[in-house]
């Protein structure tokens, strides 16, 4: 749905029907902030659920949902990636967005068919912080460099 959507997103702000931009406008600290940002990303978001994957892999709901939540962050990627290339860079922010609110609400709706012990809870709790964290950046760092405003009529 969210693909979807983007999709419109990307000819609307082509045809300069909403108010955002087509390029990404981070400046040079921003941006820097960003590569940091997407490194993180890798190792709370990607690399942790795979280990989280790996240590549950005899419990078929817990298999399950980590597979449901890889898969669902191969699409955001692969959407992210098409998307950017072929309508407007700056789709990958609302795709970011969407996917984020998503994935919180995966993570916390899947909690109960999870049985964490200790060390693996706690790395559950790094990824949900982490993506709660990258709601928050997406919303005080990503949006404003996007969104133009309404224009006056």
């Amino acid at each position: 749905m969210t693909t979807i959507l983007m999709i419109g997103y990307g000819f609307g702000v082509k045809a300069q029907y909403l108010p955002f931009t087509e390029e990404l406008g981070f400046n040079a600290s921003q941006l820097q902030f960003i590569r940091g940002w997407l490194l993180l990303a890798w190792v709370a978001g990607i690399l942790l659920p795979i280990l989280l994957l790996i240590q549950s892999w005899k419990q078929p709901a817990a298999r399950l949902f980590w597979c449901g939540y890889l898969l669902t962050l191969v699409i955001q990627i692969f959407s992210e990636g098409l998307l950017s290339r072929q309508l407007v860079p700056s789709v990958v922010v609302p795709i970011g967005f969407f996917y984020t609110v998503f994935r919180l609400w995966q993570l916390v709706d899947g909690f109960g068919q999870l049985a964490l012990s200790s060390l693996p809870l706690v790395a559950f709790r790094v990824v949900v912080l982490f993506w709660a964290a990258n709601l928050v950046m997406l919303l005080l760092v990503s949006w404003p460099t996007v969104f133009t405003g309404f224009k006056s009529s």
